[in-house]
């Protein structure tokens, strides 16, 4: 699947630290709504989420998607689908693990490429929630 393949991209780009490529995944006119943290309109405003994340120490380790529908109308896509992230963080020696779910909605481009339009995930674990419950 199409998406699948953009989806393994995408991951290798997080992983290798690139964010001219992570971004070239977006369109211009992005909406991105990650989990606790505030809507983010455009291009421009994830590529300096990201760099902020990327100044705090954030770095990711692995990235992986599992994609369980792609529904079409028109030039859009909509995925819904799992994640599994690792991530290292400034200052600590121990890798940080969450798994989440998310739904993208990708459009399709006059070249025939797709592109990410909208974004929407969150974690499966309230970062606070007492686990002895």
């Amino acid at each position: 699947m199409k998406i699948e393949k953009l989806n393994m991209e995408m991951s290798k780009a997080m992983i290798a630290g690139d964010m001219d490529k992570s971004l070239s995944f977006y369109t211009a006119d992005v909406i991105s709504l990650p989990n606790y943290d505030k809507m983010l309109t455009g291009l421009d405003a994830l590529k300096k989420s990201n760099e902020e994340m990327k100044k705090a120490g954030w770095s990711v380790t692995s990235f992986r998607t599992k994609t369980i529908s792609a529904t079409g109308c028109g030039n859009l896509i909509t995925e819904l689908g799992t994640f599994e992230i690792s991530f290292a963080m400034k200052g600590s020696d121990q890798l940080m693990m969450d798994t989440g779910k998310y739904v993208t909605i990708w459009e399709k481009q006059q070249d025939g490429s797709l592109k990410i339009k909208v974004e929407i995930w969150n974690t499966d674990k309230y970062p606070v929630k007492d686990e002895k419950k």
